[in-house]
């Protein structure tokens, strides 16, 4: 057993005495909101988008931080939190992404960060759920992403995980050594 499968394990143990909890009427967390945190919410919501164009002003570590920060509070199926993430900087592997992302063709190297988003597949122990679990947390993931980034103040954009067939092996060595990762998504900011 791998050290990355106690980890989900112990997460998914968690999750599961929680819950156990709750249905015992024992995990009860309820929080108020006021009419004007309601309104804040509402209009964050309403303003995040998509964002393709990019000034190309740096992305500062702070701001980076504070966005994973949030990102990182996402739930995630049993909480296993099987969704992991590498920040690209470097020009050379954004426009490598550029020529290798399908749906990022000739722009995303424009951003300040590409953050790749991928899974241990270690994380998902049922084969039924192999096929969508880890794209329906990373989609949770993406979203906390987009409000996080509308939030700080920087432009976001998800580009699908469309690699073409003759590029994947390259894609693999250079951004994942592990061969058991897959990739599910890329996160464009910028500003």
């Amino acid at each position: 057993m791998s050290k990355n499968i106690s980890i989900y394990q112990d997460r998914y143990l968690l999750h599961q005495e929680r819950k156990k909890k709750s249905l015992m009427g024992k995990y009860k967390k309820e929080v108020k909101y006021t009419k004007k945190e309601i309104e804040i919410v509402k209009k964050v919501f309403n303003n995040r988008k998509s964002s393709r164009v990019f000034n190309g002003d740096i992305v500062c570590k702070k701001d980076i931080d504070e966005v994973l920060k949030m990102v990182e509070t996402s739930p995630s199926s049993c909480n296993r939190k099987g969704v992991k993430y590498k920040i690209i900087e470097n020009r050379e592997d954004k426009e490598i992404l550029s020529g290798l992302l399908v749906g990022g063709i000739g722009w995303v190297h424009r951003a300040n960060k590409i953050i790749l988003l991928y899974t241990d597949m270690e994380a998902y122990k049922s084969p039924v759920e192999k096929d969508f679990m880890p794209y329906l947390d990373a989609g949770v993931l993406i979203q906390s992403f987009y409000l996080a980034c509308e939030v700080i103040g920087l432009k976001v954009c998800c580009v699908n995980p469309n690699i073409r067939e003759e590029n994947k092996y390259f894609f693999n060595k250079r951004f994942f050594a592990n061969v058991d990762y897959k990739f599910l998504s890329a996160i464009i900011i910028g500003k």
